[in-house]
């Protein structure tokens, strides 16, 4: 009954190469989802801006025509979208 146990030195090389390893594919998936993210990111930037200045611009004109022409913007749109 032969059972195989490795060398101190030969235990060293295993990690060491295993360490390079990890480190290889961590730069590696480092390098592919960079690419990646930085799309999501900016299309989430965005996309996030667009509904920022929608709803601020619709609060602002629901403002200045409740002051001005005392139409309540919000009932006017949540009467026709639930009247049916």
């Amino acid at each position: 009954m032969n059972i195989y146990r490795p060398t101190q030195s030969s235990n060293y090389w295993m990690v060491a190469l295993k360490l390079l390893g990890l480190m290889l594919g961590l730069y590696l998936s480092f390098l592919v989802l960079s690419k990646v993210f930085t799309w999501v990111f900016v299309i989430t930037f965005f996309l996030i801006r667009f509904l920022v200045i929608m709803a601020v611009s619709f609060i602002v004109l629901h403002f200045f025509l409740k002051l001005l022409f005392k139409i309540n913007l919000f009932q006017l749109v949540t009467s026709r979208l639930f009247s049916r």
